[in-house]
């Protein structure tokens, strides 16, 4: 269940639940409503989100097999978003968690949360919509580079804000760097669009493929989502990059491997 005072994002967020019902990578939609100033929405029960199974891994990050699988069904999971012409414009490690188990051997899929932010940025014929909210999130310290110099969020923002929170999965201090002065912060993000051989943080390095194709995204050529899935197993070809996850634990707490 989620519980807010903003009654226009949470309806925003149970209309884009209920469009992407089927595609079985967010929660699944049951109910809304409403108690005294609090509004509410009904949905499934989901595990741990990912920041807080990154915070519980040792060294606080991933592991490369659990990051490169991770990548890959996030970026499935923006894939069906994207389909339904909707940007998510808050992509984080937050806002993904994995399923509960409901098997003997743990397995697991990862699902994107909170869509208060998203918008359905176009209709079924191609013709842009704007936001009656207005929203400004120039200012906002995790957005894209295109964004933060005030370019109307569309599908590749996503997948670069996909490719930060990747880049702390990793164990980078992305907090850290987030606290840069705003110009430095924003020529960085340039560097890792320009030149991410140069820029990548050397935990991250591995997953270079990603990164490239990340940097060829542009707002006019449609995304080739399959393509990038593949720059994504490059990343770890010796592995299946779209085998399950499994959710299990190591002293007490939860471990994704």
């Amino acid at each position: 269940m989620k519980v807010s005072t903003e009654e226009e994002d949470l309806q925003i967020e149970a209309a884009t639940l209920q469009k992407l019902y089927y595609s079985d990578v967010s929660p699944k939609f049951h109910f809304t409503g409403r108690y005294g100033p609090y509004h509410i929405i009904g949905l499934e029960l989901v595990g741990p989100d990912l920041e807080l199974l990154r915070d519980k891994a040792a060294w606080k990050s991933f592991k490369r097999h659990t990051l490169v699988r991770v990548t890959y069904q996030a970026m499935k999971c923006l894939e069906a978003v994207h389909k339904m012409r909707i940007v998510h414009r808050d992509v984080k490690l937050a806002n993904f968690a994995v399923t509960l188990p409901t098997n003997p051997e743990n397995r697991v899929v990862v699902k994107i949360l909170d869509f208060g932010l998203s918008h359905n940025y176009a209709d079924e014929d191609g013709t842009l919509r704007e936001d009656s909210r207005n929203l400004d999130l120039r200012a906002m310290k995790y957005a894209s580079h295109d964004v933060n110099i005030g370019c109307d969020v569309m599908p590749k923002d996503d997948i670069c804000q996909l490719s930060f929170a990747v880049i702390y999965a990793s164990g980078f201090d992305f907090a850290q760097q987030l606290k840069l002065p705003a110009k430095q912060l924003l020529d960085w993000k340039q560097e890792l669009i320009r030149k991410p051989e140069d820029t990548l943080p050397h935990q991250t390095k591995f997953m270079l493929p990603f990164f490239d194709i990340v940097g060829e995204l542009d707002d006019v050529r449609p995304i080739n989502y399959s393509l990038i899935k593949e720059r994504i197993q490059a990343c770890m070809p010796e592995i299946d990059v779209a085998s399950d996850l499994i959710l299990t634990e190591d002293d007490g707490e939860p471990l994704l491997v």
